[in-house]
């Protein structure tokens, strides 16, 4: 919601009143104001420019549903009413309840390879998307795509990964989400192969981190003209993903250990050397530190 007794600044400054965290935004990009009856937003001396409508301005007005690139990154404005902004509410706090409703069904308990369909399906209804890839480290701790699902297209078997590189590469480096709501007129995608030959137009990267550490990516992608992930949308995502993060990582130690616990048997059996079990143990446990004092011990 917008002061119309306020000036809007835009920019990656944290001293604007809108900050943006995003490489294609100047400092201070734009001004949104309430002048004369009607919101205008004018070019602060953008490096990247700024346009509405589809067309290059340094100053426009604002009208009810117009589209805004700010230095390629788009938002739409639309001047909502008490009805709407309560309709609007409504449909998030359902959209919220159903988060935690799918979230509540991801258990540890259905593996791996499961948990990753479900995953890739609930974060598609979610977001609405086209295609879906959860990426995680394999044996190298090299991202090798794990899962993937495809709704309405049928490439999904021409590449490893035919989604945005680049995109997933800037959410890894970053270890925040990545949202491009047009990669056509994103100055760091627009010319990408992978957007091309793909006709991408929406998607979206949210990496999975549980505390600090890195587990891997959600990638989502739309060739659906017109297709925006809004902030709700974001919301929702990461908030879903961080869940899907622990669960999957429970999931995985679960599995490592039933794994291990299978070559036991065969190692009872064996007389003592070096051997699978033992290597795997070693590289999973901490070492022993050294006998603390203990009161009333003998030497």
């Amino acid at each position: 919601m917008l002061d119309p007794g306020i000036e809007y600044q835009l920019g990656r400054s944290a001293s604007c009143q809108i900050p943006i965290a995003d490489p294609r935004i100047s400092r201070t990009h734009a001004r949104i104001t309430r002048r004369d009856d009607a919101w205008r937003i004018l070019d602060l001396g953008s490096k990247n420019g700024l346009q509405v409508g589809g067309q290059n301005c340094h100053e426009a007005e604002l009208a009810d549903g117009a589209w805004i690139s700010i230095g390629g990154l788009l938002a739409n404005f639309s001047l909502l009413s008490p009805a709407q902004l309560a309709s609007d509410h409504r449909q998030a706090e359902a959209r919220w309840g159903s988060t935690m409703d799918l979230s509540r069904r991801l258990e540890p308990a259905a593996g791996i390879e499961r948990l990753l369909e479900q995953v890739l399906d609930a974060v598609l209804e979610l977001a609405d998307a086209q295609r879906g890839f959860v990426m995680l480290p394999d044996d190298q701790g090299l991202l090798a795509v794990r899962a993937r699902v495809s709704r309405g297209t049928s490439d999904l078997a021409s590449d490893p990964f035919p989604g945005s590189r680049s995109v997933v590469e800037r959410a890894l480096a970053s270890r925040q989400s990545v949202v491009v709501c047009d990669a056509r007129e994103d100055i760091l995608l627009a010319r990408r192969p992978s957007i091309e030959s793909g006709a991408i137009r929406a998607l979206v990267c949210l990496p999975l981190l549980i505390g600090e550490q890195l587990s891997g990516v959600i990638y989502l992608d739309s060739r659906v003209e017109g297709k925006v992930f809004t902030e709700l949308d974001l919301e929702i995502l990461e908030t879903f993903g961080s869940h899907a993060a622990l669960v999957l990582g429970v999931a995985s130690v679960r599995d490592d250990l039933d794994e291990l616990a299978s070559l036991l048997p065969a190692e009872m059996a064996r007389k003592p050397g070096a051997d699978e079990l033992v290597h795997r143990l070693q590289a999973a446990l901490p070492a022993a530190a050294s006998l603390p004092e203990l009161e009333g011990s003998c030497a």
